[in-house]
């Protein structure tokens, strides 16, 4: 007959995979016995946590309020450790001894009610739009070495800390080279002007080893026996971001002295605005245009808007860059999908969604190979199935980022159909949303009516087939109505123009990019020429090709004064070595007049522009010829 313990696990017989965070403590609060998983949890010696007071493990466990004495019930505490995880310790009084308790530790997620009331609510902070647009828009107001300032204050406030610094880092020399404080700092610490320090110490140390947010919520082993000169401040608590940039560590930025400890909720919207703050500083020109705008745009919202459609248009501009073939195509069917919609009745709002979802519906051939997106011949159903996760790939790209439109959605979707046929999730009907359904439509519109590298253009009779044979069965009725009927009467497509043609994309740069600059931005785009433009009007103001490269190079003989000559040359900015002539074209010329523009150049390209006098590509003798023979 089975006994009662005989339903129960016996210790022996819980299971390793558990990882059961468990202890035992004495009446002196010494920790005396301790499972595997709760020392890997302390991450300590266990010469200096075992049998020792538990103050050891867990400095910010906060034992005074608990009488001990009492062994009627179970204590339950809840805390930060000094790594800034969220913890539970529970002490149940073991019935076999009057003197011991068991200690079980568990981690909780952050989002529970009692540590709202433990720390500021930063996820509420991060959604709100007008906080974050003020502190965004004081930073990248503040002039010279006072934008550190303020970012630190914004830091601050942002974290309800005291104390707050940034380090500039040098990845390639090891070294912080600029360093900024809080101007209350010395409320509690004697700063030096000018004060350097290393990368390898200090409280930073391991932030800059890792790349990673470190919290320090018990600074006292980690300052003990260190002095302030090298770095080790005696903060009450710590908590230090890495600041990267283009996969480079360029900072760090740290702030202490909190009255709550700090979690990894913090570290999170801490990295975050680290994030704005180098944009801030190393894009001053782009973030100047969003402050001047702010003057017109009353409302936090658009101003939001117009940092969200800036962004955008980046990631299209970095994709066209990519697929050359198909430059102008994300435009043009965020042109068709804008009209569309405007002509179904969406909001304006709605509207303005629509255009930055169509903008970028493509940005997950970012993950496609070039080799792929660039062949100049029909694609092999292997390399048609890689093409197919593209839907997926951009969804991935735009997860993280909170869009107050639904983005990521119309990137996933624009390749599903109604029945079902489409990709990559199969979806029906209404399961696809209104602004997929019309992004779709214009895909297949802007494809059918562009020119290919392996075929012309179908024409608008191959697209009012292929559109009516899908009408309600893979494309929505009134997307398809609409779109033939504004393609009816709009000149949409402009075949016999320049503009019309797979331009081959060229690089932009600003004037005070550097012959270095210049050569490498060149040589990683894999492109030719590079357009320079002025800095107000953003208007080309001169052209940087290879040929003009291999002017200012000088030979190098590798001798100190040859390399003297070489680092002094390398420095010249684009405005010193460009050539001020270029062989401009508008967009809306005529092939046969591109023809004869090019004949009377010596170039072998001419640049195209449009009616802003925006730069949109390079038209080759190899390019025009191939249209020609094509009409």
């Amino acid at each position: 007959m089975l006994q009662k313990a005989d339903f129960f696990l016996k210790p022996s017989e819980v299971p390793k995979s558990a990882k059961l965070s468990w202890g035992i403590v004495n009446n002196r609060l010494e920790l005396i016995k301790l499972s595997e998983p709760l020392y890997t949890l302390v991450k300590k010696p266990i010469s200096a946590i075992l049998k020792q007071p538990l103050s050891n493990a867990f400095p910010t466990l906060k034992l005074d309020d608990i009488d001990f004495s009492l062994r009627d019930s179970s204590h339950v505490i809840n805390f930060v450790d000094d790594k800034g995880h969220a913890l539970q310790a529970r002490f149940t009084p073991l019935t076999e001894s009057v003197e011991h308790w068991c200690l079980s530790v568990i981690e909780i997620e952050l989002d529970k009610a009692w540590l709202n009331e433990l720390h500021p609510d930063y996820h509420q902070a991060i959604q709100s739009s007008d906080e974050w647009l003020d502190q965004i828009e004081q930073v990248i107001n503040a002039s010279g070495d006072l934008v550190f300032v303020t970012a630190i204050n914004q830091g601050l406030s942002l974290t309800h800390s005291k104390v707050g610094y940034v380090h500039i880092f040098n990845e390639k020399s090891n070294q912080i080279v600029q360093t900024a404080w809080n101007k209350e700092v010395g409320d509690y610490f004697s700063i030096p002007k000018k004060q350097t320090y290393k990368a390898d110490s200090g409280i930073w140390a391991e932030t800059i080893k890792t790349r990673k947010a470190v919290i320090h919520n018990d600074l006292t082993t980690v300052i003990e026996g260190k002095s302030q000169k090298d770095g080790y401040f005696a903060f009450e608590n710590h908590l230090c971001i890495p600041i990267h940039y283009r996969k480079k560590l360029v900072g760090i930025i740290g702030v202490g002295n909190r009255d709550k400890p700090y979690t990894q909720v913090d570290a999170k919207s801490l990295s975050i605005f680290a994030t704005i703050l180098w944009h801030s500083v190393e894009l001053p020109r782009t973030m100047k245009a969003v402050s001047h705008q702010s003057g017109i745009i009353k409302a936090q919202k658009e101003k939001m808007t117009l940092i969200l459609v800036q962004l955008i248009g980046a990631i299209s501009e970095a994709l066209e860059l990519k697929d050359a073939y198909t430059a102008g195509h994300q435009k043009s069917v965020a042109q068709l999908s804008y009209l569309m919609g405007e002509k179904m009745g969406l909001s304006p709002e709605r509207l303005e969604g629509l255009k930055l979802g169509a903008l970028i519906h493509d940005i997950g051939k970012l993950a496609l190979p070039s080799q792929i997106l660039a062949k100049p011949s029909r694609l092999t159903d292997a390399e048609f199935e890689l093409v197919k996760q593209h839907p997926e790939q951009g969804a991935m790209i735009v997860d993280e980022v909170e869009f107050p439109w639904p983005i990521k959605q119309m990137i996933l979707q624009h390749h599903e159909r109604l029945d079902g046929s489409g990709y990559p999730k199969g979806l029906k009907g209404k399961d696809i949303i209104l602004e997929a359904r019309i992004i779709a439509v214009a895909d297949i519109a802007d494809s059918i009516l562009s020119h290919r590298p392996y075929r012309p253009s179908l024409g608008m009779d191959v697209l009012t087939d292929e559109l009516m044979k899908g009408r309600g069965i893979r494309f929505d009725a009134d997307v398809v109505d609409t779109c033939l009927e504004i393609l009816a009467v709009e000149d949409f497509k402009e075949e016999e123009y320049v503009s019309s043609l797979p331009l081959i994309p060229v690089v932009f740069l600003e004037e005070y990019h550097t012959l270095e600059h210049a050569e490498a931005m060149i040589k990683k785009a894999k492109l030719d020429v590079a357009v320079v433009l002025s800095e107000q009007e953003r208007k080309p103001i001169g052209i940087i090709d290879t040929q003009t490269l291999a002017f200012w190079h000088s030979p190098f003989i590798d001798t100190a004064a040859e390399r003297a000559v070489d680092r002094s040359l390398l420095n010249k900015r684009a405005h010193q070595i460009m050539t001020h002539k270029m062989n401009l074209i508008n967009g809306h010329t005529i092939l046969n007049d591109a023809k004869i523009a090019l004949e009377k150049t010596n170039a072998n390209y001419l640049l195209v522009q449009n009616d802003k006098e925006q730069v949109l590509g390079m038209l080759t003798w190899k390019l025009l010829a191939n249209a020609i023979l094509k009409k």
